[in-house]
């Protein structure tokens, strides 16, 4: 009785385990703000902007102030560093030993 009742390894949740089932998404979603953080404040504000807000590309343009191709070339930009600075995240960190 001290070892427990046996349970199949494909019936264990993340529930039974003592975690939150949404762990996962919790670190991803910590990962997203600091890699939104970390873009410059035009690609993060024309990100934001479409992303969230749900603004088309021309109310962007209106709100910020600059010509439509502009913000093309920031959200462009943006979506490309976003990615980058996630999949580094992703990347184990390793020191050199010499």
């Amino acid at each position: 009785s001290r070892r427990g009742t046996a349970v199949p390894f494909h019936l264990v949740d993340d529930a039974a385990l003592g975690r939150p089932a949404d762990q996962d998404a919790g670190l991803h979603h910590r990962d997203l703000l600091r890699a939104l953080d970390a873009l410059p404040e035009e690609q993060r504000t024309v990100l934001l902007l479409i992303s969230v807000e749900g603004l088309s590309y021309g109310e962007v343009a209106a709100v910020v102030g600059v010509p439509l191709g502009t913000v093309m070339s920031r959200i462009s930009r943006g979506r490309d560093r976003l990615a980058t600075l996630l999949r580094e995240g992703e990347r184990p960190r390793l020191r050199s030993i010499r």
